[in-house]
């Protein structure tokens, strides 16, 4: 009996150091330079749940992510895309809402390869827009190249592999926005995070990060809950 006992004393931690480690969402490492150039924007208050019955809003940093709507397509309003003239296009709709204000998100998806055996992000055409008062983002994503544009300003957009901790995973774990400077980058991994260049006027951060929440809110075709 006593073995047992001190067994148990011996294991239990053991094993909820294992249960802790297993239970610990894979995330991306962001690249130095944008690291240390950046302002964060943590995520907060976020479900790994998705449905029509889910509430899908979240806090990142001074915004709230409301209004997510994973029903819109094609058919419900104006496609957006190289795409946008198809026949039907899947997508969702969200909002980024700070000092009472709500900036308005819409991403829509078509796939571009039949083939089985899991989601590629190079398998994917994605398109992302935000269109508010004070002006207008769009992502585009195709196997022919990604693009950024943030008002007035065109960027890069770059895939990153890289994990904390170490080591890489075949899809990405995030992406990240280049100009002339690093713009940013963000976390695609749940529950993901948002780094911002420091010094952004306030409608380029806000329309920047409401690009970046599309991708965030992404799921690939037959992606389910947990």
């Amino acid at each position: 009996m006593t073995s047992l006992r001190t067994f148990a004393i011996v294991a239990a931690p053991l094993l909820a150091s294992a249960f802790l480690i297993g239970c610990t969402s894979a995330r991306m490492a962001p690249p130095a330079d944008v690291a240390d150039a950046s302002e964060v924007l943590a995520v907060s208050d976020r479900t790994a749940w998705s449905g029509q019955f889910v509430n899908e809003g979240f806090k990142l940093g001074n915004y709230d992510v409301v209004d997510v709507d994973r029903k819109w397509s094609s058919s419900s309003g104006s496609g957006i895309g190289p795409w946008s003239k198809e026949t039907k296009t899947t997508g969702f709709s969200y909002a980024l809402a700070a000092g009472g204000k709500k900036l308005p998100g819409k991403c829509s998806s078509v796939s571009s390869s039949n083939a089985v055996g899991g989601f590629s992000w190079g398998h994917m055409k994605i398109a992302c827009a935000c269109d508010g008062e004070d002006g207008k983002a769009e992502l585009v994503m195709t196997d022919k190249g990604r693009t950024l544009k943030v008002r007035d300003s065109e960027y890069r957009l770059e895939p990153i592999h890289a994990l904390v901790g170490g080591g890489t995973m075949a899809n990405p774990t995030g992406f990240r926005a280049d100009g002339d400077q690093p713009l940013g980058a963000v976390d695609v991994m749940h529950p993901g995070q948002v780094w911002l260049k420091k010094g952004l006027d306030d409608a380029t951060r806000a329309t920047t990060t409401c690009i970046f929440v599309g991708l965030m809110l992404y799921k690939p075709p037959g992606a389910g809950t947990p």
